[in-house]
């Protein structure tokens, strides 16, 4: 069973993560960084960096695999900090360290959560690959 943690106050009024990683400010400041300079850049579906961000938010990912036959599926737990703007649009996801950005999308109607399409690197690069 997959006891998923949330992010909780801390005691100054941030968001922590609860296995001791990032604050809610920290994530912030990591995706402002990233996107400075490109809010502007317009990827395939015609929406810019800017339209696509949004205040970030944990959620879960399905990181599904499939070796000899068999389908393996993940729960990740990660950060959702961009997204188009219909409900079965990809999503830009961060890795709950900060390191990768990736992108999600709706994977079998059973699923309750996106599917992890793929770890792209920074910000930019998971944008442009909507």
């Amino acid at each position: 069973m997959n006891l998923r943690k949330w992010p909780r106050l801390s005691s100054a009024g941030g968001m922590i993560d609860p296995q001791g990683g990032m604050t809610l400010e920290e994530i912030k400041s990591l995706v402002h960084a990233q996107a400075v300079g490109n809010f502007s850049a317009t990827n395939d579906h015609g929406i810019t960096l800017n339209q696509a961000l949004i205040d970030p938010l944990r959620i879960s990912v399905i990181a599904r695999s499939v070796r000899e036959g068999r389908v393996t599926d993940e729960q990740l737990d990660v950060w959702l900090v961009g997204q188009e703007r219909n409900e079965h649009g990809y999503k830009i996801i961060m890795r709950e360290d900060g390191l990768q950005f990736g992108l999600a999308t709706r994977g079998f109607p059973a699923d309750k959560d996106p599917v992890l399409c793929g770890w792209y690197g920074g910000l930019l690069a998971a944008f442009l690959g909507m």
